[in-house]
């Protein structure tokens, strides 16, 4: 070990651990070996029990109910029980080396016991975060922390991250007051999140304001905390604002160049929430590539709007086709709509008998509105039929319109039926103008 610390390529790795107070004896002692030993064993009997124990308490946690609080507590001791029966391992056998022997013989496993019980304590306590990626950085960079200080290196490790720089332009910036500035962003950002949801939350109970006012100002709110944290932990890191300008201005002609569709996408948003011309609840009708969307419109975001169709699905709209496209609002300033159905009968049939039918027919189908009344008129004379239309109102646009239309279809149908009114077919007229003589042929 001597040898190795001495290739020039690890001499500052000794150095570095020696001022830690590392030696090389101290990892090739027979005590080093028996607690090394030691770790695999407990590591491997650990494992075994997770193994063989692990799937029956799961089922005894599928039968708690009602205390919602000590289950999801439980699962996520659960989800790290190897890690708490690794602890309770290690903590055992140090207790037992140091009631028979000198404490210095279990340094090394009472270390390794303190990192295995920082880290399943760190990583319980850091589920009260709900976003997995935030909850794992945060634990992960706790325990880092932690384990430094365990380790007796947090204090060398300070001080060598303040006196490494990295070198901006004619200015230097300390590691460590990057990594205060990222760690003081994530606080900001997680503090910034939360006010907004309680804004969030606030705002949607004001009856007083609509939706997209509703909409507008919490995602205001939000933005000028997210951007008022950026701008605090970039001032704890010393950088210069002149330099922010400077990349501002080369953002705006990074937006000028290529990102034109992203920032109109944005502004459309804004503009939608501040006309009110679409707003959360509202039933729609749009032209897209695909064809034309009929749905209502479940969220009003910053780059698009999520408008949920018949069929269950969710189709996310860019906010600029909202403005560059026309758009039918089917309740922007009133529910109630009009729908025609074409209607054909014959000529031989009595005109005022199957108008007097078809609007029966819609006064008994559910959902058509009795006043304004259902009406029949005669829109022309076709050319195997005597064309009627029927006119007719409804207030719940998002139930559909293809069904009550259906309904109303099949009732008229029905008594057309019941009254014996035809529904012709289209017919032609052939006239042969000269005669062909037809030969048979052998």
């Amino acid at each position: 070990m001597q040898h190795l610390f001495s290739i020039p390529q690890f001499s500052e790795i000794g150095r570095f651990f020696g001022r830690m107070g590392f030696s090389p004896d101290m990892f090739l002692s027979p005590w080093a070996l028996i607690q090394l030993a030691i770790l695999l064993s407990m590591m491997l009997i650990a494992r075994i029990i997770t193994v063989r124990f692990g799937p029956l308490i799961e089922s005894q946690l599928r039968n708690i109910e009602g205390q919602r609080g000590l289950l999801k507590f439980l699962v996520v001791t659960y989800r790290r029980m190897f890690s708490v029966l690794l602890a309770i391992g290690l903590w055992l056998n140090v207790y037992i080396i140091r009631a028979t022997t000198w404490p210095s013989r279990s340094y090394l496993l009472g270390a390794a016991a303190g990192l295995v019980t920082a880290w399943a304590f760190i990583s319980i306590a850091s589920r009260i975060i709900k976003n997995r990626i935030y909850a794992r950085i945060v634990a992960v960079t706790a325990w880092v922390i932690v384990a430094l200080f365990i380790m007796g290196m947090l204090p060398q490790t300070i001080l060598w991250l303040s006196d490494t720089t990295i070198g901006i332009g004619q200015s230097s910036i300390s590691i460590l007051s990057v990594l205060q500035s990222f760690l003081l962003l994530g606080i900001l950002s997680w503090i910034a999140i939360l006010i907004s949801q309680y804004v969030t939350t606030y705002l949607s109970k004001g009856e007083d304001l609509s939706p997209s006012v509703q909409v507008l100002l919490s995602k205001l709110v939000r933005i000028t905390l997210l951007v008022l944290a950026i701008v605090i932990s970039l001032g704890t890191m010393g950088v210069d604002f002149t330099a922010i300008a400077v990349f501002s201005g080369a953002v705006g002609i990074g937006v000028g160049l290529g990102l034109q569709k992203i920032i109109s996408n944005y502004i459309s948003g804004i503009i939608l929430l501040l006309d009110k011309s679409i707003k959360p609840g509202d039933v729609i009708e749009i032209e897209t590539i695909s064809g034309s969307t009929y749905g209502w419109v479940q969220h009003l975001g910053a780059r698009f709007t999520a408008v949920r169709t018949r069929d269950g699905t969710e189709t996310l709209i860019p906010n600029e086709s909202f403005i560059d496209r026309p758009v039918t609002n089917w309740t922007f300033t009133n529910k109630v709509v009009r729908r025609k159905l074409d209607v054909g009968v014959s000529y031989s049939t009595d005109v005022e008998k199957a108008i007097e039918e078809c609007i029966a027919a819609a006064d008994e189908t559910p959902r058509i509105l009795k006043v304004p009344k259902p009406t029949c008129l005669i829109t022309g004379f076709g050319d195997s039929s005597v064309n009627l239309q029927v006119r007719f109102w409804i207030n719940d646009s998002e139930g559909g319109v293809a069904n009550v239309t259906s309904k109303l279809y099949l009732a008229i149908w029905k008594r057309f039926r019941a009254e014996e009114i035809e529904i012709p077919f289209p017919q032609r007229d052939i006239n042969i103008r000269d005669a062909v003589p037809v030969r048979n042929v052998k």
